[in-house]
């Protein structure tokens, strides 16, 4: 399976605050609600050490007797010293557990637990995708047997055969950032590594360095490999020759390519998709008309349908979009999603644009040097072409009245280009 930048995916992760020497125990916990594999509390709590800073959110891991029993996300709502109880309720979110009143809660650099000199782990990857560079993967895993940390070297053969070596850098779980997952906590994990070589890390066994001496050196695709690796669906060339451009770049699009992705093998996506949507693939020119680099990633990141009032067809898959709530934690992520990242949705797309590249022939040796390089940072003058730039997601009854985008820390009207369209 064909990867993509796994920047999509980053933004949409619940950003921690890195809490040091930070331990709680739980004096009131209520159950509120549960979401995927992902429990919510509502809990109170004395603070046994560190000092916890009121609007920030904090991972920690639940500790029984020495032994892991799940992972939290705190929300703290007012600082605390050590020795102080909540007046409060805080809300936490929770991987594994159930916690209740007497749980253990400490910080990353707290959790010391007893692991054998000799440990050996194994675990299956699904869909991996591209970081920074072409040995940077982040995927999910399932199966996990045995206990992961970050810093853990390990070995992978993966659905072609191809073997590679690779150190885990990072761990998650259901949105909460770990630094040690044991095997039997309920929910999806990933990981992210850094790889000795470019062999995709998608479909891999994976354990211990040593572990894969018995597994041959070529791999036979199973049925459901094979149904994976052919996805289909309809596509429909729409040329538009629109140009968009202020001071820094001009954005020349050539086409949209209407893609709608085939919902048969719905089964195996990892991040959900709506078939019901319409999804236009960005063929583009993007050329930076300065004397110094420019962030092109941030033009494709936001790039989308606008109407003439600056107003984005994210709109309908924003991932922070509050509906009113009245959390104000809730109503800050939303101020951040439009005025900062603008294109966010895109994390939503991500796996649609996983099974266009899969859709498209030759993509590995003709579109993917492009379609990466068009998400980083372009040299002074520099120009170039990706027929897989960026991707958009509206329901067939949207009525498109534009092209756009923007520059800048901030949205603001003033810094959107925006040409109509009315071919479509």
């Amino acid at each position: 399976m064909r990867r993509t930048c796994v920047l999509f995916f980053l933004l949409s992760w619940s950003v921690c605050a890195a809490a040091q020497n930070l331990k709680i125990a739980i004096t009131k916990a209520t159950f509120s609600y549960k979401q995927d594999e992902t429990n919510f509390y509502m809990i109170q709590y004395k603070v046994l050490s560190g000092s916890p800073v009121g609007g920030e959110r904090v991972a920690l891991t639940a500790l029984q007797n020495g032994q892991i029993k799940g992972y939290g996300s705190l929300y703290v709502s007012t600082s605390l010293k050590t020795g102080e109880t909540t007046k409060y309720e805080d809300e936490i979110s929770v991987a594994g557990g159930p916690i209740a009143v007497g749980t253990t809660l400490v910080s990353h650099d707290l959790v010391n637990i007893n692991l054998p000199a000799n440990r050996t782990f194994s675990f299956k990857t699904q869909q991996a995708f591209l970081g920074n560079t072409n040995k940077d993967f982040f995927a999910p895993i399932q199966n996990l047997k045995g206990t992961i940390q970050v810093g853990d070297m390990l070995e992978y053969v993966n659905d072609k055969g191809q073997r590679g070596k690779a150190k885990i850098t990072d761990i998650d779980i259901e949105k909460i950032h770990i630094k040690t997952l044991v095997e039997g906590i309920a929910g999806t994990a990933f990981i992210t590594v850094v790889s000795d070589t470019e062999n995709d890390f998608t479909n891999a066994t994976v354990t211990s360095v040593g572990g894969l001496k018995n597994v041959p050196a070529t791999t036979t695709k199973s049925t459901e490999t094979a149904a994976k690796a052919a996805p289909k669906g309809k596509t429909k060339t729409i040329p538009v020759n629109a140009v968009l451009e202020n001071s820094d770049v001009k954005i020349t699009v050539h086409n949209l390519i209407k893609f709608n992705p085939d919902p048969a093998n719905s089964q195996y996506d990892i991040f959900k998709v709506d078939y019901s949507l319409d999804y236009y693939i960005v063929d583009c020119t993007i050329e930076n008309k300065t004397n110094k680099p420019v962030d092109a990633g941030e033009y494709m990141l936001r790039f989308n349908f606008f109407d003439k009032n600056g107003k984005s067809a994210d709109e309908f898959l924003r991932v922070f979009k509050s509906e009113n709530s009245k959390d104000e934690v809730k109503k800050d992520a939303e101020k951040i999603d439009v005025n900062v990242f603008g294109g966010t949705s895109k994390i939503r797309l991500s796996q649609v644009m996983v099974k266009y590249q899969d859709f498209v022939p030759d993509y590995d040796t003709k579109h993917k040097a492009a379609a990466n390089a068009i998400m980083k940072e372009l040299a002074p003058k520099q120009k170039i072409r990706s027929e897989l730039a960026t991707l958009m997601g509206v329901p067939p009854s949207y009525k498109i009245e534009g092209l756009g985008t923007w520059g800048g820390t901030f949205f603001n009207k003033k810094n959107l280009l925006f040409v109509p369209i009315s071919n479509l």
